[in-house]
């Protein structure tokens, strides 16, 4: 009883904290997003280097970024839960996740299908190209219960002039509180870039190798047994799949050159005085992006006959289930443009980009292979109307191979007024897709199906407005031919038409030492029986921000919620690395609670988390994915320090 009344207390602690906060009409700056993405380098961090990084794109508009500390939200270990993402999963860091955000993003690729454990894999245009005329070093660490731990390294150096060599490397093990419930991840990169001093050609070429092995439990088969709490010891707890792990494995070469038609800087000569300036008009590039790649994934199952019941049907004769999955990429990319990485787009008044991708892919699904050949065209325009109105266009369409037909036309305008550059901005979106190959084609020990559904037709638009702090979207998805799996795990495909209406806002509050942020998001399904997600999400955070010794220690205490509705959630199956939808269980209603403190000294930031405090004062309903429970309370804790020497 006095646990609850503790619960309570503090609810309505937070309730009236932010409430106070709310009243206060003052803006500040919003931190909130990777902790190397802002380009200013933290306030309170005087032990800091000019140290930035770039990101690989078709066109060779290379943004730098500087690296910094910043201290917001650095507790937020968990890459799925970074950046106000939502993802269900399955009670673990690196299990298999749900996006609880409905996103459409097309793009010209061919996709077997989505992956459920995309948010931990290593990919190659999120590799950061560090720059630096000395050694640098990021190091990360973190450590929670029973062994779970996660290092990341980043390592840097120049070795001549303009050529750079890097490495980025991690390793991380959650072994989980329930029977079988281990992720573990490991890879790296690696990368060399080549900028000549007059930045008119460069190079840059990276290999990526990544491996997962994820042992699959299939949930606890009494899931009644955990929602009374009759026995507080996980371990003892029956699950579904004794023997079953799902495999995963990557690897792959992006070589990536451009050459400027012009130089990017002209030298003026006045009298006996000489300058170097931009140039005011760039005749572009050509870029030329070979990539290459290969991934397989492979679920087996060694404890059959005892888990025959989990599967729908069973093809095999054996008494051991192996599905694997296979698939090549080869593809040429030759781009002319003169775009360049300026968010107002004043550098030209006129930027373009016009280019093609060449792609072969070859896909084997166990004693099955197809090979996929496809042409995409695409274009890029965008400029400035007036001093601060802005627009963009882009369109691609694919020839040829499964995805043959697919396109997409897309236009942006947004509008920046006021001193600040306050911003709204518009957006729409139109075209076509295949569904992912395998809601047509599949083959395994445990599902076959052979279907042809028809090419999935959407449209989006998009408003939205920065102000103050402020961030406001509204969002609307039609789509036609929405392809899903239904209760049986069978591909299924309505005919109808399925809309999103999304909505969200956020706002970061700054009162002297106090920093809260809010984010809370609205989303309306129609029909909600084939696209199951929450209708409301929302987190809090809470945090009492100090400077000490000097400016030599700065430190965060806060409280964190999270929260979604109460909805029909997604089933998952280990055998297709899939979710499909389920209509016996409903949960949510139910807030995620974390306690935590950041400190930041010199090079190192700090952050000690007591995860998940609030677990079983309320009730034992803390569930994101039917039959699989996230975990209870938990102290982590996490280290990262910087060395530029």
């Amino acid at each position: 009883m006095f646990l609850k009344q503790a619960y309570v207390l503090f609810l309505f602690t937070v309730i009236l904290c932010y409430s106070t906060l709310a009243q206060r009409n003052e803006s500040g700056v919003n931190d909130i997003g990777d902790e190397e993405s802002s380009k200013k380098k933290d306030v309170h961090s005087p032990d800091s280097a000019l140290v930035s990084y770039f990101s690989l794109n078709e066109q060779g508009a290379y943004q730098s970024f500087l690296v910094s500390k910043p201290l917001n939200y650095f507790q937020e270990y968990d890459v799925a839960k970074q950046n106000n993402k939502f993802y269900a999963n399955l009670g673990n860091p690196g299990s298999a996740s749900f996006p609880l955000f409905f996103n459409l993003q097309p793009n010209p690729n061919f996709r077997f299908k989505s992956d459920v454990f995309d948010p931990y894999k290593l990919k190659d245009d999120s590799i950061k190209f560090y720059i630096s005329d000395n050694p640098f070093t990021h190091l990360r660490y973190h450590m929670g219960p029973l062994k779970e731990q996660k290092l990341d390294i980043n390592f840097s150096q120049r070795i001549g002039s303009g050529i750079y060599l890097g490495l980025s490397a991690r390793f991380a093990n959650a072994p989980g509180i329930y029977l079988r419930q281990r992720a573990y991840h490991a890879g790296g990169t690696f990368y060399g870039a080549f900028i000549y001093p007059t930045k008119r050609y460069g190079a840059v070429i990276t290999y990526r190798t990544d491996r997962s092995i994820n042992n699959e439990n299939g949930g606890i088969q009494n899931i009644e047994a955990f929602l009374q709490n009759t026995e507080s010891n996980r371990k003892v707890y029956s699950i579904n799949l004794e023997n079953a792990v799902n495999r995963g494995k990557s690897s792959g070469f992006v070589f990536q050159q451009y050459f400027n038609i012009l130089k990017p800087t002209i030298i003026k000569k006045v009298d006996t005085t000489t300058t170097v300036v931009a140039r005011k008009f760039d005749a572009g590039r050509f870029i030329h992006t070979l990539r290459f790649y290969k991934t397989g994934n492979a679920y087996e199952d060694l404890g059959l006959p005892s888990s025959f019941d989990f599967y729908p049907k069973f093809y095999n004769d054996s008494l051991t289930v192996l599905d694997s999955v296979r698939n090549i990429h080869l593809e040429n990319c030759l781009v002319y443009s003169n775009e360049v990485p300026d968010t107002l787009g004043k550098s030209f008044p006129l930027q373009y980009s016009f280019g093609v991708r060449f792609q072969t892919d070859k896909l084997y699904q166990d004693i099955v292979s197809k090979s996929f050949h496809q042409t995409v065209p695409f274009g890029m325009l965008k400029g400035i109307i007036k001093h601060k109105t802005f627009f963009k266009a882009s369109a691609f369409v694919v020839l040829g191979g499964y995805n043959a037909g697919d396109r997409l036309l897309e236009g942006n305008f947004y509008q920046y007024f006021g001193k600040l550059n306050h911003k709204a901005y518009l957006n729409f979106s139109k075209g076509k897709s295949q569904p992912d190959y395998y809601l047509n084609h599949y083959y395994s020990d445990n599902f076959r199906w052979d279907n042809s559904f028809e090419t999935q037709d959407y449209i989006k638009g998009e408003f939205g407005l920065i102000l103050k702090g402020f961030d406001l979207n509204v969002s609307y998805t039609r789509i036609q031919n929405y392809t899903y799996l239904n209760q049986k795990i069978l591909p299924e495909q309505l005919t109808d038409a399925l809309t999103i209406l999304n909505g969200h806002v956020s706002k970061e509050f700054r009162i002297k030492h106090w920093i809260t942020t809010l984010y809370a998001s609205v989303q309306q399904v129609t029909p909600d029986s084939v696209l199951q997600l929450p209708a409301v999400i929302g987190k809090l955070t809470l945090c009492y921000d100090i400077v000490l010794f000097k400016n030599a220690l700065h430190a965060q205490v806060g409280i964190s919620g999270t929260y979604h509705s109460e909805w029909y959630q997604n089933a998952y199956m280990p055998a297709l690395r899939a979710f499909y939808l389920q209509k016996n269980y409903v949960s949510g209603n139910y807030p995620y609670l974390d306690a935590f403190v950041n400190l930041n000294i010199k090079r190192a930031r700090i952050f000690v988390k007591y995860e998940h405090f609030n677990a079983g004062l309320i009730n034992y309903n803390y569930i994101l994915v039917p039959n699989y429970p996230q975990a209870d309370a938990g102290l982590k804790f996490g280290i990262s320090w910087l060395f530029f020497d």
